[in-house]
């Protein structure tokens, strides 16, 4: 809650944290002082809470700056409709000079393209021309056809230049000879010239009829600017007569180019208002302005996002609840591309082969997507769209932030013809929010990775397109990025470094009705423990996969009857899969999976959309087939309106880990261990279903004005069958009389109980919504909001003991403010609040390892971004802030029960382009 005399929103009811054990994999792990630790007291928190209402104060300033910038894309659509419809009106003038104030905004080849066309019209051809040159520098895919009107209106020019050039005199013929004066007598005077003829021994006099200002002079009948000079033709212009436009160069292009659009959703584009699920755009102006450097951060404005930071490395990202360690509900794309290991089915973010500085978008959907996407896109789509090969200027950008912090990103992009590449590599390093093992301690052994490291990543990323036609193109790619990550595991892996490097292979061609992908994923890393007490295990080692994945799909538009509009897609996909690791089985299968899609979008008229979507996966661990289908209606009472109702079923195979664990787990108690195996020999023939999820939603849509949008959105989810670990069960003698359990001959431990992963036996009843909106109230301001409420009930069967899981706050508000100013001053500060959390978590004790429920009070965040462009943009300087109400709380912030504190951190940056 605010308080009246502060900028503070923080937390009133925050609860005390749980007391530090000794323990290294307690609950809450120790932490121990640095130079990260925060005084707390009063007079700290109200210099903050007076720094904080001051960048308060000074935003509202740059708020009010008159002539300043509201959200791009908003602000281009509107010059651009103001300038077709003036255009349209044959008011020429003003019309172009709309346009260009839009391509000012968001450059666009067709504005460019349509500035030329009305020049054109209002016979300015010299500009026409310069502007369809213009075009033909973007390379576009017309530009024979477009080569050739800038030829045709060159001879008109010609033509017109040549009309217009003064016409070639004859020379002038010698003058008749006239008797001359009769010379007078010696002693006479000489005779005086008559009227009209020129002096003796010279020129006509200046004033007479041949000099300047007579007849043949200038300003005469035959002298520049007489009747025959140029000044008696009109030059072309605005006062010419237009070129027959239509004739040369077509139809304009009245297509809204500033359009949202979402291809995630249906595998093709459409706007979100056209979308079969609920979407999100996180925008280039959104990543640009926010100085996130973190992608799971940007994803944190997105109504009903969970974003959770365990250590300054791992961050786990949910859509509509059940995030969790190794988070594994949502299915992250790049480029369409699946970046998610297949040995844990979590993303580790940190160690993507690209940075922000590559993404021109991002778009979310939010609910399941298995009925496209198959496994794994359980609870919804994250897809990541890079700046396209060709597209954007070459530059760099660097950052330095306290506690060491570091960003590089340099990027080089260019096209030649129907060739396009982009070259990006970079660098950053997070520290740990704080450090779990201090360097006194002579108790623990610990893995050898920097203690103050959270997450460290090295990366360098190639991607290529080749036109092959009109609606052709291939496109080829390769990335590599080396990374050293502090995550948190599951069950005891509390505190655990990973050392990972990650390539990819990929390669793409699109058609019209044609569309084929395959790439090949390597990961090769070294896992342990960050730190375990001196005769304890690191559990080292060696996770590696494998992955080559390739899919065909057709796309059709056709009617059939003639009054509805169908459009085809239908598609085939192969994944095969190695994995290995020292904690999986020892001789693990190599999985090929398989799949099959079909979606049909008829367009039953302007007004109604039906969407009939379905899929099948072969899963080689399951041995059988999963359907996952999904329909939707789409009514639009307006263009610009729409109202989705939805249902479908989504799933989750098991992981590498859940399938073929195989692992000796060290008790806290000396000489004993328990075995985690999901094929333990009393649990022959066992097998793991994969998780479950029903899901309705009901959803309207509105962007009927340029100046607001807003959506309300309504679901139902039924979650089953939820993967998750075991409860530890102790040996019996009958067990060991069948040979289980007893001494380890490997290890040397006594085996005295069995664990492993299972299918959770109740069932979740989640009842949902979300509100969102963003305003634009005037130039210069761009205001975004978005609550999301999330009602979580357990049905347990008999016999069921689950514990109750609260892990999903009821209640998420975010909202934030973007100010951009024509002086090159811009910003955004966002605020987000999460209500409290309980976790159900797993920890060993003693002989076994015990589930106990971990509170988590509600937390706030407040991040902000100051920035200022120079040197016609090309250069900027920055500054960010994240968590800037640290110190005001009386608790530090912590995501998760076992995370770190989050503390305050400040970030510089640079950026040039060339």
């Amino acid at each position: 809650m605010s308080s009246p005399d502060s900028c503070s929103h923080g937390r009133r009811d925050a609860r005390p944290a749980l007391p530090p054990t000794n323990d290294a994999r307690a609950a809450r792990p120790r932490v121990e002082s640095t130079p990260a630790a925060r005084p707390r007291a009063g007079a700290t928190r109200a210099a903050l809470a007076r720094r904080l209402c001051a960048s308060a104060v000074l935003l509202g300033a740059m708020t009010a700056a008159r002539g300043a910038l509201a959200d791009a894309r908003t602000e281009a659509r509107l010059h651009f409709r103001a300038g077709m419809e003036l255009i349209a009106q044959k008011q020429y003038e003003e019309g172009i000079r709309q346009l260009q104030k839009a391509n000012e905004i968001l450059p666009h080849p067709n504005v460019v393209f349509n500035i030329a066309r009305a020049h054109a019209e209002a016979g300015n051809i010299e500009q026409a021309i310069a502007a369809y040159r213009e075009y033909l520098a973007s390379d576009p895919q017309d530009r024979e056809q477009v080569t050739r009107i800038v030829a045709q209106l060159e001879q008109r020019l010609a033509a017109q230049r040549a009309a217009a050039a003064p016409e070639p005199r004859p020379p002038a013929a010698p003058a008749p000879q006239q008797p001359g004066p009769q010379q007078p007598a010696a002693g006479d005077a000489p005779a005086q010239p008559t009227a009209g003829q020129p002096a003796a021994g010279g020129a006509a006099a200046p004033g007479g009829a041949e000099g300047p200002g007579g007849a043949e002079g200038p300003g005469g009948a035959e002298g520049p600017g007489g009747a025959e000079g140029p000044a008696a033709r009109p030059a072309p212009g605005p006062g010419a007569a237009p070129v027959d436009a239509a004739g040369i160069v077509g139809a304009a292009r009245t297509e809204d180019v500033y359009r949202e659009t979402v291809i995630t959703a249906s595998r093709g584009a459409q706007s979100p208002l056209d979308s079969p699920n609920s979407t999100t755009i996180v925008t280039r102006q959104d990543i640009r302005l926010s100085g996130m450097t973190r992608i799971p951060e940007l994803l944190r404005r997105v109504a009903g996002m969970d974003v959770m930071q365990i250590t300054g490395g791992d961050e786990n990202v949910s859509m509509r609840g059940f995030n969790s360690r190794l988070a594994n509900k949502l299915l992250v794309l790049v480029d369409g591309r699946t970046v998610k290991n297949d040995v844990l089915g979590s993303t580790f973010w940190e160690a993507l082969s690209i940075d922000v500085d590559q993404i021109e978008r991002i778009e979310v959907v939010r609910g399941p997507g298995s009925a496209l996407y198959g496994a794994d896109a359980f609870a919804g789509i994250v897809n990541i769209i890079t700046i396209p090969p060709g597209a954007g200027k070459s530059g760099f950008r660097v950052g330095y932030g306290d506690h060491q912090q570091g960003y590089g990103s340099a990027w080089a992009s260019a096209r030649e013809g129907d060739f396009a590449y982009r070259l990006s590599a970079g660098y950053t390093r997070y520290p740990r929010w704080t450090r779990e093992v201090a360097d006194d301690r002579i108790d623990l052994e610990t893995s050898g990775q920097s203690q103050d490291l959270g997450a460290q990543n090295v990366r360098i990323d190639l991607r290529a397109s080749q036109r092959l036609g009109p609606r052709r193109e291939l496109d080829v790619g390769a990335g590599y990025a080396r990374s050293e990550l502090d995550i948190y595991g599951i069950g005891p892996f509390n505190d655990y470094n990973l050392e990972v490097a990650n390539a990819d292979v990929a390669v793409a061609y699109r058609s019209e009705n044609v569309n084929a992908r395959a790439y090949y994923a390597n990961l090769d890393g070294y896992s342990l423990l960050n730190a375990a007490y001196l005769g304890h295990t690191l559990y080292a080692g060696r996770p590696r996969q494998h992955v080559a994945n390739a899919e065909l799909e057709f796309v059709k538009t056709l009617r059939a009857p003639a009054s509805v509009v169908h459009d085809f897609h239908i598609g085939l996909g192969y994944r095969l899969k190695a994995t290995d690791w020292s904690y999986l089985d020892d001789d693990m299968p190599i999985e090929h999976h398989g799949s099959v899609f079909l979606q049909d979008s008829m367009r039953l008229g302007e007004r109604v959309t039906l969407v009939a979507s379905g899929r099948l996966d072969y899963v080689p661990y399951l041995e059988r087939l999963i359907p996952s289908p999904r329909g939707s209606v789409i009514v639009k009472p307006t263009d610009r309106q729409a109202i989705r109702l939805s249902g479908s079923t989504a799933f989750r195979s098991p992981t590498a880990l859940e399938a073929y664990v195989d692992l000796p787990i060290q008790l806290a108690l000396p000489g004993l261990e328990l075995l985690s195996t999901t094929r333990a020999p009393v649990r022959s023939g066992f097998i793991i279903d994969p998780e479950q999820i029903i899901t309705a939603e009901a959803s309207y849509l509105n962007q009927q004005s340029d100046y607001f949008e807003f959506e309300v959105t309504a679901y139902y989810n039924r979650v089953s069958d939820l993967i998750v670990l075991a409860e530890p069960q102790r040996t019996t003698l009958s067990q060991r009389a069948q040979g289980v359990g007893g001494l380890n001959p490997e290890t040397g431990r006594y085996t005295s109980g069995l664990g492993g992963f299972e299918n959770q036996c109740d069932v979740y009843h989640v009842v949902g919504g979300e509100l969102g909106g963003r305003v634009y109230p005037v130039e210069g301001l761009d205001v975004f909001a978005n609550y999301a409420l999330n009602l979580s009930q357990q049905q347990r069967p008999d016999g069921c003991d689950a514990l109750e899981d609260r892990r999903t706050s009821q209640h998420k508000v975010n909202a934030g403010v973007q100010v951009r100013t024509p002086v090159g001053v811009d910003g955004e500060v966002t605020f987000h609040y999460q209500s409290s959390q309980a976790w159900a978590e797993q920890v060993p004790s003693g002989t076994v390892i015990a589930t106990s429920i971990y509170p988590l009070p509600a937390y706030t965040l407040l991040n902000a971004r100051l920035g200022y462009r120079f040197l016609e943009s090309r250069a900027e300087i920055s500054a960010t802030v994240f968590n800037a109400l640290d110190g005001i709380a009386d608790q530090p912030l912590q995501m998760h029960p076992f995370g770190n504190r989050i503390g305050r951190r400040f970030m510089g940056f640079f950026r040039y382009s060339l």
